[in-house]
């Protein structure tokens, strides 16, 4: 109980932390679009009824951004960089945007100048900025500084082969060369240490095969003792070590070889 309640707390924390961060951070998760100039070609606001110009920028769905320097026809009129933010956009996506006339008069629906147009990240991927334009009504450039393409990176330059790669192309290469020396010590090691078991083994089975052959003698002799036996059995069994081809009867006692 105790962890989903420490569990819950934090992911409540990090959901508010991510609220507070995109209102004070609108372009942190999304592509702010500015208005940089405008030139209106057409209105057919009527002055003595209707009063000044009105001029608004508005995508589907979103709010009016008023333009209230705009007050005539074919004059343009321009804001300076990430003065007037119009619109955000999302990573390879688009808005349908276009610029209205305020219409005051009674029952009139406000004009729209032209028609919609798309905003698109892409728009500015080359250089930052974006003109969009239509005959007869209007020109107007757009800015994102954010949806710039990242510069090209360099490629590294390659090296020249060394003299101890020399041979890569020759057959096996430096690693593959090195690998095989390796593997082939250890091959050596593990052969070696085996046969020094086996050769252990096969000679420790030799002391004991010689110290039972002396050791049976020595009981079945009937004019040896108890010590005495034991005395010839290890006198036996160093011979067996040191001459192993001199093999003699323990009854009989060593042979003079002198003689």
């Amino acid at each position: 109980m105790i962890c989903r309640s420490v569990s819950r707390q934090l992911l409540t924390a990090a959901l508010t932390v991510l609220a507070v961060l995109s209102l004070q951070l609108p372009g942190a998760f999304s592509l702010q679009v500015y208005l940089n100039s405008l030139n209106i070609h057409s209105i057919q606001r009527i002055p003595a009824i209707e009063g000044h110009v009105s001029i608004y920028f508005q995508c589907t769905d979103e709010g009016q951004i008023y333009l209230p320097k705009v007050q005539a026809q074919d004059v343009q009129y321009n804001w300076i960089d990430e003065e007037l933010a119009v619109v955000s956009v999302a990573a390879r996506s688009c808005k349908a945007c276009a610029f209205y006339e305020d219409r005051k008069f009674p029952l009139k629906k406000d004009n729209v100048l032209g028609s919609l147009f798309q905003v698109c990240e892409v728009d500015f991927a080359d250089t930052g900025k974006a003109a969009k334009s239509q005959e007869g009504q209007f020109d107007a450039s757009l800015s994102c500084q954010d949806c710039k393409a990242p510069p090209p990176t360099t490629p590294a330059p390659v090296a020249p082969p060394s003299s101890r790669n020399a041979h890569k192309h020759q057959g096996l290469s430096y690693g593959q060369s090195l690998a095989l020396i390796v593997a082939s010590t250890m091959l050596s090691c593990i052969m070696t240490a085996a046969l020094a078991v086996l050769g252990y083994k096969w000679h420790k089975a030799r002391q004991r095969a010689h110290a039972e052959v002396a050791f049976d003698a020595a009981l079945h002799d009937s004019g040896l003792g108890l010590d005495d036996a034991f005395e010839q059995d290890t006198e036996a069994f160093h011979q067996s070590l040191l001459h192993p081809s001199a093999w003699y009867k323990l009854k009989d006692g060593p042979s003079d070889t002198g003689s």
